[in-house]
């Protein structure tokens, strides 16, 4: 006869409850978000095999800096935030520390193809080298692929000055000849090079969606972005402002523009 025993039971009760609720969780609830780069580098040490790190930027905007001292303790994870602040740089912003609230502390990046470079004043903290780390693997991210910084108000003129996403990196040489005039009621007015016409706009919170039309076809000379441009003002999914900069993310690993408010 098969005897059941009533805390084994209520423990299999337990089980099958949990994984009822992953199941019905949102796949972001239930799993981690992707990373969205990683770079590892490694710290010399006068004596001994010296540090290993790892840091991750995540698709939400969050981060982790996995510090390996090689002493045979545990590593120190650091947790916290990054922040796009050009084309070429990114902010990263340590709040925790193997769990316990620090700081914040943030350290300044300069990206040079796939190393970040820690700029002077943030690493001085890491040696007279500072903290250089190369990206060892990009993962598909979803479509906001830079954090979130708040929507403010968009309406106003913005020049474009760059591209960035995991495959590339686009500075504007003249960004006064890419424009974006977001006017009231939905209507924009746009440049792209020596081409300019009109578009019908959207936005909800965080999100946007920009129809061109009306553009002029006057072939532009070698060299511009002015189709490029267009394409990627159709493509946009998401807004987000930091100060006088407007960022407008593309899907999947298109990345994202950057503007600079004119007026």
């Amino acid at each position: 006869m098969l005897i059941r025993h009533p805390h084994l039971t209520r423990l299999a009760i337990l089980g099958v409850i949990a994984c009822a609720v992953l199941m019905m969780l949102p796949r972001s609830a239930a799993f981690a978000a992707p990373a969205t780069a990683v770079y590892r580098g490694e710290l010399p040490a006068a004596a001994g095999p010296g540090r290993k790190i790892e840091m991750r930027l995540k698709a939400d905007g969050t981060m982790s800096m996995i510090s390996d001292y090689r002493n045979n303790r545990a590593p120190v994870i650091d947790e916290g935030r990054w922040n796009p602040i050009s084309v070429e740089q990114i902010d990263v912003i340590i709040e925790r520390r193997d769990g316990v609230a620090v700081g914040p502390d943030t350290l300044h990046f300069v990206k040079q193809g796939d190393i970040l470079q820690a700029t002077p004043e943030s690493g001085a903290q890491f040696g007279s080298q500072g903290l250089q780390l190369r990206q060892a693997q990009a993962v598909a991210a979803p479509p906001t692929v830079v954090p979130l910084i708040g929507t403010g108000n968009a309406t106003g003129t913005w020049k474009w000055e760059g591209l960035v996403s995991s495959a590339e990196k686009i500075a504007i040489e003249q960004p006064e000849h890419y424009t974006l005039e977001l006017q009231g009621g939905g209507k924009a007015l746009v440049r792209a090079d020596c081409n300019r016409g009109q578009a019908a706009y959207k936005s909800d919170g965080r999100a946007i969606t920009i129809k061109v039309s009306g553009m002029t076809k006057v072939a532009c000379p070698p060299g511009s972005l002015s189709e490029r441009y267009l394409k990627a003002l159709d493509a946009a999914v998401g807004q987000r402002i930091r100060g006088n900069s407007l960022f407008l993310d593309l899907p999947g690993e298109g990345g994202t523009m950057k503007f600079v408010r004119v007026r």
